[in-house]
């Protein structure tokens, strides 16, 4: 949408890391961009973005939204992605279903595990934190908390995967366990991105319209 438009593009990425953030903003701010689109790392702050605010850079926030910042925000109802997913597996005949990738750090991670908490509860289900494994969104992360909800006292049958990178290191958990998804063990991510489709088995997720979000979002900072 940008290039349609006769735009360049300058990438930053930081993952997680604020620090790294705040010096990637700081670089690209130097270059005195017409605009900003921004994903923010887990732990932002409104202050995090106020010195890009008071450089007056246009800015949309993409995906992850920072309460009470008042910038634009491009994104899914990622509550609602979670309570289909729950309610999916709760059709399944599941009752004891995991949460990995519980993230309160971003907006992403706390709405989707509030449509989590709120569909188990609608159901009359236990909110168990044994089978809760709080981390970032990583394949390593999805590795170890498969294996750690299975080591529950009361283990879980399905779990819902913060992302399909949590999945995707969910499927090779199991694996590890000599179990495989879908026979043993039921698996949701979110996102439905490409390789979703290629895993053996492929990986059940919810999609949340990543191609229309870039589109919305650059459309919106070209407006701005």
């Amino acid at each position: 949408t940008a290039a349609a438009h006769g735009r360049s593009i300058l990438l930053g990425t930081y993952a997680e890391n604020l620090q790294r953030q705040d010096r990637v903003l700081t670089t690209l701010k130097e270059y005195r961009p017409d605009g900003m689109i921004i994903c923010p790392a887990g732990g932002t702050t409104a202050e995090t973005l106020q010195h890009l605010m008071a450089a007056q850079v246009p800015l949309v926030q993409l995906s992850r939204e920072i309460p009470g910042i008042g910038l634009d925000f491009v994104g899914s109802d990622d509550r609602h992605g979670t309570v289909l997913a729950v309610e999916h597996l709760i059709g399944l005949g599941h009752t004891r279903i995991a949460f990995l990738g519980e993230s309160p750090l971003i907006s992403t991670g706390r709405n989707r595990y509030r449509g989590y908490c709120e569909t188990l509860a609608k159901h009359g289900l236990p909110l168990d934190p044994t089978i809760v494994y709080s981390a970032y969104g990583t394949r390593e992360n999805g590795l170890k908390g498969v294996q750690k909800v299975l080591d529950a006292a009361n283990p879980p049958t399905a779990a819902i995967c913060f992302n399909d990178l949590t999945a995707f290191g969910a499927l090779l958990g199991l694996r590890h366990r000599g179990l495989e998804a879908g026979a043993h063990f039921s698996i949701i991510g979110c996102d439905d991105v490409q390789e979703a489709s290629q895993w053996y088995p492929a990986l059940t997720t919810v999609k949340n319209f990543q191609d229309e979000m870039g589109r919305k979002t650059a459309e919106m900072l070209l407006r701005r």
